[in-house]
């Protein structure tokens, strides 16, 4: 037999593996269940739209020998304006829990992202159902990462077999939003305003979610994740330590269920390999706009150099100052206009602004194609720690300043991100496309620290756990 025929069976095998290992997200998405059913409970016209408030339940989620309930459901609020002119519908990923009462009405945000838009716009809530109390778990309701992080651990210390893979919680988190899919199908098809595809945006968990949407449903042609600014997850969380030489008190949900000592496992590759994003950054090449908080608790502001230059497609990114977690800063809540601008572009397909940046060393490059681009400004912000490299709202508090940069006749620009006399130095430039219009367009390039070094090694794991 030649080397040829010999390989042949070889190379099989491994592509068959590794089609099987991205495929437990999608086929869990895809399977049907019985519990999948919703009921509109109140229809709100408005002016010049129509509003339907309807109670689904997306599925039923592991067994009563494990959780205290084990049915999943969702208000869901889907507005229709009255001139809808898109086929395809943004769709809101939100939490709440199911203690929440009905809502009377959609928010006025998703109301004014649909008028301004002419598309449907809707919101799902209770992701992940929530709160849950897991069968002999003494910690009582688990909300949030309490709940995401019980179930990863039991993955974990369970083999991290696929036939537990649903206890990822990503896993229903992503189904539940693919179900309210086919229900925002069915309602705008009797409306006679039929959606084919969709854009997904939410946050933190939501926007981990929001990448886990794409990867399981074909319907989704954009992503907007929202500070999730974690994809390559043990190099970010390596990053995270080397800063602040312990972790974050907002992931103590991880820590305290001893999530941190599996990385490096062969369990824990098997859990990348089914819910992480980064694993499936090849497939990912779909239109993305990274939104995410310069002063975020959970990760280091600068962690976008683990995955960004890994994306395939079209990507956008903004980092936004004086914000944390909660995308709070001196002027209130973001004002959702960048997000409205680029989702808009997606669904119209129309032109995005034409400009790239790239970092080197410590300096920051942005090149502008001008000539299509005329009308655009520019601010550098940097902040400044003098103590440590934490640029955590709660280290530093909203002291990012701006200032702007003069437009050159060929539209480049290298701005250097100077090291202070002591201490760390974070920059980035921000670029606004149409600042005066109605839905502006912002982004910035990746946030730059000085010096590139670090107060703190790698963490050694003192008890590794898993296999090795």
């Amino acid at each position: 037999m030649s080397n040829k025929n010999i390989l042949l069976p070889i190379l099989f095998l491994i592509l068959f593996s590794c089609e099987k290992q991205n495929t437990v997200l999608k086929d869990f998405v895809n399977q049907s269940d019985e519990a999948f059913n919703y009921e509109i409970r109140k229809v709100v016209v408005g002016e010049s739209w129509k509003e339907f408030i309807i109670y689904m339940v997306s599925q039923n989620w592991l067994t009563n020998h494990d959780v205290d309930q084990t049915e999943w459901w969702h208000w869901l609020s889907i507005v229709i304006p009255n001139d809808v002119k898109e086929s395809e519908a943004l769709m809101v990923i939100s939490g709440g829990n199911h203690n929440n009462k009905m809502p009377d009405n959609a928010t006025t945000a998703l109301v004014q992202i649909a008028m301004a838009t002419h598309s449907i716009v809707a919101e799902i809530s209770n992701i992940p159902f929530q709160p849950i109390t897991f069968k002999n778990d003494d910690f009582g309701e688990r909300y949030e990462d309490d709940l995401i992080a019980f179930g990863w651990r039991h993955f974990l210390e369970d083999y991290a077999s696929d036939k537990n893979a649903p206890w990822l919680a990503h896993m229903p988190m992503t189904k539940a939003v693919s179900r309210g899919m086919d229900v925002v199908q069915a309602v705008s098809g009797l409306e006679g305003k039929p959606v084919n595809n969709f854009v997904t945006t939410g946050a933190s968990k939501r926007g981990w979610t929001t990448w886990c949407t794409a990867i399981a449903d074909d319907r989704v042609i954009a992503v907007i994740p929202i500070v999730i600014d974690m994809l390559n997850v043990e190099s970010s969380f390596d990053h995270h330590w080397k800063c602040y030489g312990e972790w974050s008190h907002a992931v103590d949900s991880y820590v305290h269920e001893g999530i941190m000592d599996w990385m490096g496992s062969r369990e824990f590759n098997r859990l990348n390999e089914i819910v992480e994003p980064y694993s499936f950054i090849q497939e990912l090449d779909l239109p993305k706009f990274l939104i995410n908080a310069t002063g975020d608790e959970f990760f280091v502001t600068d962690s976008w150099q683990f995955y960004w230059d890994d994306l395939e497609g079209e990507s956008y990114l903004q980092y936004i100052p004086n914000t944390n977690h909660g995308l709070r800063n001196l002027d209130g809540d973001y004002n959702l206009k960048s997000l409205t601008a680029f989702y808009h572009s997606v669904i119209t397909e129309s032109d995005r602004p034409v400009f790239d940046w790239y970092v080197r060393q410590d300096s920051i490059y942005i090149v502008v194609d001008h000539v299509s681009n005329e009308n655009y400004s520019i601010l550098q912000w940097e902040a400044v720690n003098e103590t440590a490299r934490d640029f955590r709202v709660d280290a530093i508090g909203r002291s990012w300043a701006s200032k702007p940069l003069l437009k050159t006749d060929d539209g480049r620009y290298a701005v250097k991100i100077s090291q202070p006399e002591t201490g760390y130095r974070a920059g980035l430039l921000e670029i606004t496309f149409n600042p005066n219009s109605e839905i502006p367009f912002t982004f910035t390039s990746g946030t730059v620290v000085t010096p590139n070094s670090f107060p703190f090694e790698s963490r050694v794991i003192p008890y590794p756990k898993g296999t090795r």
